[in-house]
């Protein structure tokens, strides 16, 4: 059985909250919540950013980004890596054979660094997940 865009947001959800090394996971527009004093990092941070219906399927893109202070006195290139660490096992949940969606094959990296509000950096993975749409009108809640 398909899942739905709440379900699978849901289950992004926990991948991120089970993670030890994530703070805090939010899903939705982010960009003013960076300098919210409740974040805690490092963060996960996901948002749809389009999709499309093809015949019996659906498909969800989204961007995923996981963020650290980055500190004067901390080495840019350890966030970096250590956010694309976490990146990983995130993606690696994805692709877990158990969910009903199948992930895109290849997932772009952009490594990213923010100056303002905050010295942030991190990594954004863009990702496409297709599962069967329910496709009859009888479905609809």
């Amino acid at each position: 059985m398909s899942k739905t865009l709440n379900q699978i947001v849901s289950q992004i959800q926990g991948f991120g909250t089970s993670h030890p090394q994530l703070k805090t996971v939010l899903f939705g527009e982010f960009a003013e919540k960076l300098d919210d004093q409740d974040i805690e990092y490092p963060a996960m941070f996901f948002d749809l950013t389009g999709g499309s219906v093809i015949e019996k399927q659906i498909t969800y893109n989204m961007s995923i980004f996981i963020l650290d202070r980055h500190l004067v006195e901390t080495d840019g290139l350890e966030i970096l890596s250590d956010t694309n660490l976490i990146m990983q096992d995130i993606i690696a949940e994805l692709r877990n054979n158990v969910n009903d969606y199948e992930v895109s094959t290849t997932i772009p990296l952009v490594y990213v660094r923010e100056y303002d509000p905050d010295f942030l950096a991190g990594v954004q993975a863009d990702v496409t997940l297709t599962t069967d749409s329910l496709n009859n009108r009888c479905q609809i809640p």
